[in-house]
């Protein structure tokens, strides 16, 4: 079981549904249809899962890293309305 450590230090179970579920909010903001949301959640988002999920232990902030690479490679628009809503959730926007 792969497990996360936190930006805090806190420790929490590897959850892929919730990479799946950044991908699809930061491709749906940037404008994606339905159908390229999914290609986009299933090119980045397996890849991620894939590649962490075989670990015992990950850094939140690797795989942050991981999927912003990802995007910026595929589908800048995505990269940057996830960058975005970072800002505004950390009210620095």
């Amino acid at each position: 079981m792969t497990h996360v450590i936190k930006r805090g230090g806190r420790k929490q179970t590897f959850m892929p549904s919730k990479i799946k579920s950044a991908i699809k909010g930061a491709a749906k903001e940037a404008g994606f249809s339905s159908a390229k949301v999914e290609d986009l959640v299933k090119e980045v988002g397996n890849g991620v899962i894939d590649f962490f999920g075989k670990k015992r232990v990950v850094k939140a902030v690797d795989i942050r890293k991981s999927i912003l690479g990802r995007l910026q490679r595929r589908a800048k628009s995505v990269a940057s309305a996830w960058k975005k809503f970072e800002r505004k959730k950390s009210g620095k926007f």
